[in-house]
């Protein structure tokens, strides 16, 4: 069988499918301050190796999201009026401290909770601080 008619979800050896991937400067090492074990990026990503809808929808939204609709539902977050946490990594590489300071003021009754030693994905590199702060927020509202 040539490497073509191969389904998808048979053409990478778990662990190795996206092991050069996750070097790349926006590639999932770049979202923790530890490497993430290569059975839990393999569990993150097999339902986008194996099921044809997820990579179906996945294609639609890279291709076809638009700048402005981004925008608008940022526009949109002044309208919420519940309490609403924000919660950023000190050390995010992806996005910037300014960017969760900014998002907690769109929100009209947010609040900004910064959590050090961690970046893009806290409930990677901190999740007993996450889960005290999520327990702490939810006991205050």
């Amino acid at each position: 069988m040539t490497p073509r008619t191969r389904r998808p979800e048979t053409r990478w050896a778990p662990g190795s499918a996206f092991k050069p991937l996750r070097r790349l400067p926006a590639g999932i090492d770049a979202l923790t301050e530890r490497p993430v074990p290569d059975e839990i990026v393999d569990r993150w990503l097999r339902p986008l190796r194996t099921d044809p809808a997820i990579r179906r929808d996945f294609r639609h939204y890279d291709t076809n999201i638009r700048r402005s609709e981004l925008l608008e539902a940022a526009e949109g977050l002044r309208k919420f009026d519940r309490p609403a946490l924000v919660v950023w990594a000190t050390e995010d590489r992806m996005m910037p401290r300014a960017h969760g300071r900014r998002l907690a003021e769109l929100l009209p009754r947010g609040r900004l909770v910064e959590i050090e030693d961690s970046r893009t994905l806290i409930a990677e590199d901190q999740p007993e601080r996450l889960a005290a702060v999520l327990k702490e927020f939810i006991a205050q509202e």
